[in-house]
């Protein structure tokens, strides 16, 4: 018998500063009873989409697949607006 285990994650991230090609981030990541902010620097090349100061993005990882999305998430409400 096989058992396939699906494990998928968040991760939040909103960009604070443009510097050239490198862009200052701060990065959540929610637990059931916490929440780990952290902030570092990514390349601006990483990036699927058009960014600025404030920007909302996330990472999922889904079978081994790190992605990096530029969409909002509204449909599961990742994001809490009144948060910042």
């Amino acid at each position: 018998m096989k058992t396939n285990i699906i494990i998928c994650f968040w991760l939040l991230g909103i960009v604070d500063q443009i510097h050239g090609d490198t862009v200052a981030v701060e990065l959540s990541l929610t637990s059931k009873d916490n929440v780990y902010r952290t902030q570092t620097h990514l390349p601006l090349w990483i990036f699927p989409c058009e960014i600025s100061e404030g920007s909302r993005f996330y990472f999922t990882k889904f079978n081994e697949r790190l992605k990096l999305r530029c969409e909002k998430p509204k449909q599961i409400g990742l994001f809490n607006d009144n948060e910042r």
